[in-house]
């Protein structure tokens, strides 16, 4: 995100105050004023077409034969309808969907990050002059490489500080900081040379999402946006997908997909995936849809299910919204 993003939020914010003061009502007239500007918002949304308003899109129920006594927290997606599920602590397993019938997911796990604290994000694909490989987050910063391919069925997957792979060792986090959500991934920067970028959000602050990008060594600011239609408790997602877009996706179901370049929102929709009796856990960019995991409950443990869904795509994107 370029400069004007950030610009753009402090306008934003900056409007947001102007505006509280003007509206701010004296004590003998904070009634009148409420219950004029609530029949005014009642009236506006009673003008809007139905269609206008937006409605839940429909996913897609993958059947995926799951190993026993797996719960992941985390999904990754690959290429060609990959897609990886891993636990906070290593274990994951990996299927293809979209190939008819019923998928097999095989196991694997991540070797060499028992003494890390517990995973936060994953990205599955090129990195470290890898062809493929696995690029992790830890709850507390620090980064995780595993190159390579996956492993055969129930393998292992060797991974070490990122620092061996010519990699930074932690995001760039206060001391004591814990993260709550975060996406780290190897796209083209300026003059299309590959660089590092990081997505994430803070514990608190689980609604503003700050973007990173090495250089030089160094990590550099490259801006701020808002998890749309989110707020500070609510569960969200980060994900990189399409070699130069921002995935936002929350428990709630919304989806926005952010151009990297200039901030512009490329996609956005409410997706379908939260029920009584399921957990959402997280979202990746799979092709150009979203593969959602989620948790459903049963009497006696929770199972792993998968969801994709399309993002319609805009064909003006909207600039720094």
């Amino acid at each position: 995100l370029p400069e004007q993003m950030a610009w753009h939020e402090e306008k934003r914010h900056a409007d947001e105050y102007s505006l509280g003061r003007r509206l701010a009502p004296s004590s003998t007239t904070s009634a009148h004023v409420g219950a004029g500007l609530s029949d005014a918002l009642n009236s506006l949304l009673s003008s809007i077409p139905d269609l206008a308003k937006g409605a839940a899109l429909p996913g897609m129920s993958h059947p995926v034969s799951w190993p026993s006594f797996f719960e992941p927290r985390l999904v990754a997606c690959g290429t060609t309808g990959r897609m990886a599920a891993l636990t906070p602590r290593g274990f994951g397993a990996a299927a293809t969907l979209g190939q008819g019938g019923e998928a097999l997911a095989e196991s694997f796990r991540l070797s060499g990050i028992t003494h890390m604290p517990p995973l936060i994000g994953a990205t599955w694909g090129s990195h470290t002059g890898a062809d493929d490989g696995l690029l992790l987050v830890t709850r507390s910063g620090d980064l995780v490489a595993c190159p390579g391919p996956r492993p055969t069925a129930a393998g292992t997957w060797a991974c070490s500080s990122a620092t061996n792979h010519g990699l930074p060792s932690t995001l760039p986090l206060a001391e004591g900081s814990r993260l709550y959500a975060a996406a780290v991934a190897i796209l083209p920067g300026a003059g299309g040379m590959p660089r590092l970028h990081a997505a994430m959000a803070l514990e608190g602050e689980g609604d503003l999402v700050a973007i990173f990008a090495q250089e030089a060594g160094s990590w550099l600011p490259m801006g701020e946006l808002r998890v749309p239609h989110g707020h500070a408790a609510a569960k969200t997602s980060l994900a990189f997908m399409g070699g130069g877009d921002l995935l936002v996706s929350t428990e709630g179901g919304h989806v926005q997909r952010r151009r990297l370049s200039d901030g512009a929102v490329v996609g956005s929709a409410e997706h379908a995936v939260h029920s009584d009796g399921f957990a959402w856990q997280g979202a990746c960019g799979l092709d150009d849809g979203v593969a959602h995991l989620r948790l459903r409950k049963t009497s006696q443990a929770w199972h792993p299910e998968v969801i994709t869904a399309a993002i319609p795509t805009q064909s003006s994107p909207a600039l720094f919204q």
